[in-house]
């Protein structure tokens, strides 16, 4: 008994020494980022590259803010992924209840049509929308950035599976106390759904906060732009310093970080429930 023990505690320590391993083979990328983003100049030119600088130079996170207007990147940032994120979650929830739990004629062709949307390449779609916004006087604004992007397919089928597997005896008992179908909705189902609504609404602002080439063709004046586009603007012609344009990256980077800390459980929990009937 005592040899047992013995050896499934080793292999405990064993299987932690493999997983502690791993992560930090994954994390070698960030930390790497983290120690160019404090060294000076002349560390970024030495033939042998160390991971500790020779100098802590701190001075590279403020330059970032002196440099471009970083705080306007943040709000345009936090402003938009926040309204794409609620648009996305709201829409994508209400086609999906209506896919799951409501019977209308062409129901799943409908549904087969809009599942089709996700073989379509992105970057098909971008031509199309620029013309729209450009006709509707949309370019270099908010609405631009935001209403062309809050519809997703990938989120309808997302949610649409978690509400399959939600009994049907709440919407039936629902409809018997003369609920319509919008209460059953708002008032039943999302209340239920909030494991699958938290996971989608992290990976659109996920997605949102990190998108690149929708934001880089809608806008061009500066104070319109978002982090992913803003960062670029550290690159330059003939030389670049990158020690602020990773500073600049790892400032764009933590707030996520940080949110998928806290958020981890929900996320995890939301996708597995999503694919459970």
């Amino acid at each position: 008994m005592n040899r047992s023990k013995f050896t499934h505690a080793l292999t405990r320590i064993g299987l932690h020494v493999l997983l502690l391993t791993v992560g930090l083979f994954f994390m070698f990328p960030f930390i790497w980022s983290i120690s160019t983003s404090l060294k000076p100049l002349g560390d970024l030119f030495e033939v042998r590259p160390s991971l500790i600088p020779s100098e802590v130079r701190w001075e590279n996170y403020r330059e970032v803010f002196e440099t471009v207007p970083f705080v306007q990147f943040y709000f345009n940032t936090i402003f938009v992924t926040i309204a794409r994120a609620l648009g996305q979650v709201f829409i994508a929830s209400m086609a999906a209840f209506a896919f799951a739990q409501l019977r209308f004629p062409g129901r799943d062709l409908v549904f087969v049509a809009l599942l089709t949307g996700l073989m379509v390449p992105e970057q098909v779609l971008m031509i199309p929308r620029y013309v729209i916004m450009r006709q509707l006087g949309w370019l270099d604004t908010y609405q631009g950035l935001i209403i062309p992007m809050l519809f997703s397919a990938f989120g309808v089928f997302l949610l649409r599976q978690f509400f399959l597997g939600i009994p049907k005896d709440f919407h039936e008992a629902a409809k018997l106390e003369g609920a319509n179908p919008l209460q059953i909705y708002w008032q039943i189902y999302l209340p239920l759904a909030r494991p699958a609504l938290a996971a989608f609404g992290f990976l659109v602002v996920l997605w949102s906060w990190n998108e690149f080439l929708w934001a880089l063709i809608i806008t061009n004046r500066t104070d319109m732009q978002v982090l992913s586009v803003g960062i670029a603007l550290f690159q330059g012609e003939h030389f670049t310093n990158n020690a602020i344009l990773l500073a600049a990256a790892n400032l764009a980077t933590f707030p996520l970080l940080i949110m998928f800390l806290f958020f981890q459980r929900q996320l995890v929990e939301g996708i597995t429930l999503s694919g459970l009937k």
